[in-house]
């Protein structure tokens, strides 16, 4: 089925740290001649979609703050809201707390004495030990919600490196509380179904595009929708392999999704 909807993970799959991956801008020149849409969608919670705007497109990519940029903030936000939260506790970066600040009350520090709902934790490179402790101390003694806005372990950067994402330090928290997070982002369908209806698109007419299989790849498999898994970043052919759910497509960068776009029209 041709597809009208491409749905693109941006870490590794479009730059990696600093460093726009080859054949990236005829991909993107190819997508927009085709009147093909495109969305970027993270679940990276340190930075606002200012960040990421700023970013792809000092890159060179058309694109639109409003129209191709969705992240695990937005979904956190509606989620919450979902469940009647009014008082939480964040682990975060500051531009997450101000993302939730305006939707949520936010709590400083630990206080038996100061009920919440829920403990909420983003990828955060701001991270100081008092605020996992508070956020531990929270899910011991009292029984609230414990949201985590990603479920990724690990964040790649540039020379094949990587650094502790979300997922590790929900992790940390869940070996000291006994307490496992629900995960919003992907590989949460919610968001596909979200795009679907924006776009107005039918699912057979979308492809999900990223290089983690358990994010990436999992939410397309979650959604019934199509996948491809690009190795320019945290994903070996290796790991396609072992993996559980495999990809509908593997390519070795999206600099040849053109190529097979043609092939599956």
């Amino acid at each position: 089925m041709k597809k009208k909807l491409i749905i693109f993970d941006m870490d590794g799959t479009i730059y990696l740290g600093k460093d726009l991956l080859p054949g990236v801008l005829d991909t993107f020149k190819y997508l927009y001649d085709k009147e093909i849409e495109y969305v970027f969608f993270t679940n990276n919670s340190s930075h606002d979609l200012e960040f990421y705007y700023k970013k792809i497109s000092n890159f060179g990519i058309r694109c639109d703050l409003r129209h191709n940029f969705y992240s695990s903030t937005e979904v956190t936000i509606s989620y919450l809201h979902k469940k009647n939260v009014k008082k939480i506790y964040v682990v975060g970066n500051k531009c997450l707390k101000d993302k939730l600040s305006p939707h949520f009350k936010l709590v400083d520090k630990y206080d038996s004495k100061n009920k919440i709902d829920a403990v909420v934790c983003g990828f955060s490179t701001e991270l100081i030990y008092q605020e996992l402790k508070d956020a531990c101390l929270y899910l011991q003694t009292q029984d609230i919600e414990f949201i985590a806005t990603n479920g990724d372990y690990r964040c790649p950067i540039e020379d094949g490196l990587y650094i502790p994402d979300c997922g590790g330090m929900c992790e940390w928290m869940r070996l000291c509380t006994g307490k496992k997070a629900t995960v919003l982002g992907k590989p949460n369908p919610e968001i596909i179904d979200y795009l679907a209806d924006q776009f107005r698109v039918k699912k057979d007419q979308i492809l999900v595009v990223g290089d983690r299989l358990y994010t990436d790849i999992l939410v397309g498999v979650n959604a019934k929708v199509d996948t491809l898994c690009v190795l320019s970043g945290e994903s070996s052919i290796d790991d396609v392999e072992q993996y559980a759910y495999k990809p509908s497509y593997v390519l070795d960068s999206i600099k040849e999704l053109p190529e097979l776009l043609e092939e599956i029209k």
